[in-house]
C-alpha cells in the first residue's frame, strides 16, 4: 500500500487504498474519490441487561454518524479560505515546492512550474466550487487539500498537488 504524506509536515493525506486514485494535469494533481462511512454505533456483542433500557441483545451505540472516508482517515481539518488569500497561499506554496524539487527531484521542476501555470487559472475559475482542508498538523505553510463535487456526484473528489507529496510504501 502507498501512503501519500505532505513533504513538509509528514502528515498522511491520502492512500492508494482510496477509490479511483489517479493523476491529472500531466502528473501535477493526485486525485481520489471519496464516500461516506458510518462512525460510531459499534456493536461489541455485549448483551444489555438493563431492564429500564429495554434489555435485550447487542451493545450497539445509538450515535451513528456519517463521515467522509478521506477526511476521517487522514484527520483532515476544514480550512475556509478566500480566493484572494488562496492566491497568496498557493504562490508561496508553489515556491516552496519548487525549492523542494530543486533539491530532491531537479528533473521535475520545469514540469511542475509548467503544470501550475496551466492548472491554476482553470482552478481559480471554479474556485467557489472547492472546499479546502489541511493535514492534521494544521500547518498553513503545508499543502492545501482541495475537494469538489464533480457533476452530479454524491461525494466529493479530493485533489492534491502531487509534487508536494512523498510516497511511502507499507
Amino acid at each position: 500500500m502507498l501512503v501519500y504524506k505532505d513533504a513538509f509536515t509528514g502528515d498522511e493525506v491520502c492512500s492508494d487504498a482510496m477509490k479511483n486514485v489517479h493523476e491529472e494535469e500531466n502528473g501535477l494533481i493526485l486525485v481520489c474519490d471519496s464516500y461516506n462511512i458510518s462512525k460510531g454505533g459499534e456493536d461489541y456483542g455485549i448483551e444489555v441487561n438493563d431492564d429500564e433500557e429495554g434489555g435485550g441483545v447487542g451493545g450497539a451505540d445509538s450515535t451513528v454518524e456519517q463521515v467522509n472516508i478521506v477526511v476521517e482517515s487522514f484527520a483532515l481539518q476544514p480550512f475556509p479560505i478566500s480566493k484572494k488569500d488562496f492566491q497568496v497561499t498557493i504562490k508561496r506554496y508553489s515556491k516552496r515546492v519548487k525549492d523542494y524539487l530543486e533539491k530532491n527531484q531537479p528533473d521535475r521542476v520545469e514540469k511542475f512550474m509548467e503544470g501550475m501555470k496551466s492548472w491554476l487559472p482553470k482552478m481559480l475559475k471554479e474556485f467557489d466550487d472547492y472546499e479546502f482542508y489541511m493535514g492534521k498538523s494544521c500547518d498553513p505553510e503545508a499543502g492545501l487539500i482541495m475537494s469538489k463535487y464533480q457533476e452530479e456526484a454524491v461525494f466529493p473528489t479530493f485533489y492534491y498537488i502531487k509534487d508536494g507529496l512523498v510516497e511511502e510504501k507499507f
